[in-house]
């Protein structure tokens, strides 16, 4: 039978596998018990009971361990912490230290702009499903150096809202061949309008109807075709997709 440590490994090296959480939650049952009821409580997506919620205040704290103080806030998701929010300067410096402790697969990254390229080199960057960089002013050259990247093969959602992106930008993204998995990107407040978007408010609250931009259009047709350019994006209420939900 595993061990603890082998099981938490496994986990770092295949972070989508969720039975690995099930076998860890076992396995740390006598030691830990009150992380291995929130482990089995959110793989289960319940809702905790007042107990429960107790432990999870008692647990959450501690589950960044030795590299908290890297992390400008940190969530947990199936019983370990898989999103964190970096500074982008701790992210290049210390990124690796960070994956080499906790299955992240959400990054939310603050004061990015004129670090992209840096950014863009760092490995880590592969184990990432989502990537959240807005509110930073990083502009076309920014997300061009994004794009740039050869790691984001694993990416399947990013954010760039109120970014500073131009057509330069939008088209880098779309020409792009090192995003193989790229679904939705939320670009809202940007100066460029690329994705579909919904006009009217029918009663259910959704758009009553959804139009693509003609820059979306045009980089669909030549780079495409484009999962994140899909107009069905444009359906959803307010246009917006969670990272867990692509």
């Amino acid at each position: 039978m595993a061990t603890p440590a082998e099981l938490y490994a496994a986990i770092l090296a295949d972070p989508d596998d969720l039975d690995l959480r099930r076998r860890y939650a076992d396995a740390i049952e006598a030691t830990d018990p009150d992380h291995a009821e929130l482990i089995r409580i959110d793989l289960a997506r319940s809702r905790p009971d007042r107990a429960s919620a107790l432990r999870y205040r008692r647990v959450i704290p501690r589950l960044a361990g030795p590299v908290a103080h890297l992390l400008v806030d940190w969530k947990v998701r199936n019983g370990l912490v898989e999103l964190v929010t970096m500074t982008a300067r701790a992210f290049v410096d210390h990124g690796a230290e960070v994956w080499a402790q906790l299955p992240v697969r959400h990054l939310t990254l603050v004061e990015a702009a004129g670090l992209m390229p840096e950014v863009a080199g760092v490995a880590s960057l592969g184990r990432l499903v989502a990537l959240d960089l807005s509110n930073n002013p990083i502009g076309d050259d920014g997300l061009a150096a994004l794009a740039g990247s050869p790691y984001l093969g694993r990416l399947r959602w990013l954010g760039l809202a109120n970014c500073g992106i131009g057509p330069a930008g939008a088209e880098a993204l779309a020409a792009s061949r090192n995003l193989p998995d790229l679904r939705y990107v939320e670009l809202w407040g940007n100066p460029v309008e690329v994705t579909a978007k919904g006009v009217g408010q029918d009663i259910d609250g959704k758009p009553m109807w959804v139009e693509m931009p003609p820059l979306g259009r045009e980089l669909d047709e030549r780079y495409g075709p484009l999962p994140w350019l899909d107009i069905r994006w444009g359906w959803r209420l307010l246009g917006v997709a969670r990272w867990d939900e692509v």
